[in-house]
């Protein structure tokens, strides 16, 4: 859906440049018109809809086509020359990086590592408030249902083996199924360590797909 509205917006921006560019010269006119549509290629309905509000009207297009002739030729690199000097953060090479840390950096500096690429993710605007929360929060959640389940079964499963003497003797902390094991644990650090964090970070970048560069 968000590929068919970006293409929808797509040719009704190239199709009211069209019609205000019929007295520019043909030449001069193709090549403002394949610069614009390099510029519009592969992104989604929003970013679409942003990039076209940044090129502007397209009888002021046409109007700076005529003034200045084949010099106007190009405003498409006006708008990459311009967004060169945004914020190497709005950026999708870096924000291909931080999802790399969030999920492998662990591996190389551990918690410092994933901490670096938590902040790293933080600062791309390329993913929504949403996604972010999910891919911070969601290992730490499951882990922890995780450790609690186990807990419990682990729990349940010793009670009806021991007998009513030895029952009587234990400590309750011993037979408290919401206190885990080395077992638990170890197996839960196994699932954040191993499993989750490496997820987290692949989820981003697959969340990445036809998010525009900026």
């Amino acid at each position: 859906m968000s590929e068919n509205e970006a293409a929808r917006q797509r040719e009704e921006f190239l199709a009211r440049l069209d019609a205000a560019m019929r007295d520019v010269p043909h030449g001069v006119a193709m090549d403002i018109r394949r610069g614009i549509l390099d510029e519009l290629e592969g992104l989604d309905a929003d970013a679409t809809a942003e990039r076209i509000a940044r090129l502007g009207d397209p009888m002021l297009i046409a109007r700076e086509a005529r003034m200045g002739g084949a010099d106007a030729a190009a405003p498409a690199p006006v708008v990459v020359a311009a967004e060169s000097r945004e914020p190497m953060t709005q950026t999708r090479g870096f924000a291909i990086i931080a999802a790399l840390s969030l999920g492998f950096g662990g591996f190389l500096i551990p918690v410092v590592g994933w901490v670096i690429g938590a902040v790293l993710v933080g600062l791309s605007p390329l993913w929504r408030r949403g996604e972010k929360v999910v891919a911070l929060v969601a290992p730490f959640v499951v882990v922890g249902l995780s450790a609690l389940i186990i807990s419990l079964l682990s729990g349940f499963g010793s009670s009806g083996s021991t007998s009513d003497a030895a029952g009587a003797l234990a400590t309750p902390a011993a037979n408290n199924p919401l206190v885990p094991t080395g077992y638990d644990l170890w197996h839960s650090g196994f699932l954040f360590a191993f499993l989750l964090l490496p997820a987290s970070g692949l989820w981003l970048l697959w969340r990445l797909r036809g998010r525009a560069a900026r």
